[in-house]
């Protein structure tokens, strides 16, 4: 009877040690299926180099050069002819007349303003868009367009169009 405990340790021994190593490897086994299965793998991969190709454009081809005709062309088309404006509690409150010299109405035009001090030097500058029709060859006034928080120390303001979509 002596043999048979010493076979049923040895058997517990060897199963309990088999079992820890089964239940240390089957989760890793199957957490690398996981990733396979669901393409998580691709960090393995070496990556492919972009190739690129760089063309240099002439002057004349340049984005910007068409950029400054269309600015130029805005700034003959749209103006702002008359600006008032006060501070309501640090707010800039204006009252514009916008002329559309174009043959196009201009859904909305961005407006920049500059705010000046004693010494005509910039505060702050603002720019915002304004979205008001603006019908073609006439001049539109817009009234208590708020602008924004502005330094109480502002006594002037610059206003510019910059950009319009027609």
């Amino acid at each position: 009877m002596p043999s048979r405990k010493r076979k049923s340790s040895k058997f517990k021994k060897v199963a309990i040690e088999w079992l820890k190593w089964t239940s240390a490897i089957v989760p890793i086994l199957a957490f690398i299926y996981i990733l396979y299965y669901y393409k998580q793998l691709d960090f393995l991969k070496k990556n492919e180099e972009v190739k690129s190709v760089t063309t240099v454009l002439d002057a004349k081809d340049s984005a910007k050069l068409a950029e400054v005709i269309q600015k130029n062309k805005i700034n003959d088309n749209i103006k702002i002819v008359e600006n008032e404006w006060h501070l309501v509690g640090g707010i800039a409150i204006h009252n514009m007349l916008v002329e559309n010299k174009s043959t196009q109405s201009a859904k909305s035009f961005e407006a920049e303003f500059k705010y000046l001090s004693d010494t005509q030097e910039a505060l702050t500058t603002k720019v915002i868009t304004i979205k008001r029709d603006l019908p073609a060859g006439k001049s539109t006034k817009i009234t208590d367009l708020s602008v924004g928080f502005v330094n109480n120390g502002a006594v002037g303001c610059d206003t510019k169009v910059i950009t319009a979509k027609f």
